[in-house]
């Protein structure tokens, strides 16, 4: 299934060639969690400092859907 994925920060630096932007549409397998997904982009989940799953706050446990949009936020750093 496809989903859409929203990097900022630090996890653009793990986006993949075909990425557009700041957006990742990658398939994934029907079961897989937010987890999974940051894994797939070979981000360490340690990153992982906010979880939006369709607009809404979720943990990496939470499983996605077909057309959801996964929204990846490291810390925040500066001032």
């Amino acid at each position: 299934m496809r989903i859409g994925v929203l990097c900022f920060g630090a996890f653009k630096d793990y986006l993949p060639e075909d990425a557009e932007g700041n957006r990742w549409t990658p398939e994934v397998p029907a079961g897989s969690t937010v987890g999974d997904v940051v894994d797939a982009l070979g981000a360490p989940r340690a990153l992982v400092f906010g979880v939006l799953l369709d607009g809404e706050q979720t943990p990496l446990e939470a499983v996605v859907h077909e057309g959801a949009e996964v929204t990846l936020m490291p810390p925040y750093s500066g001032g």
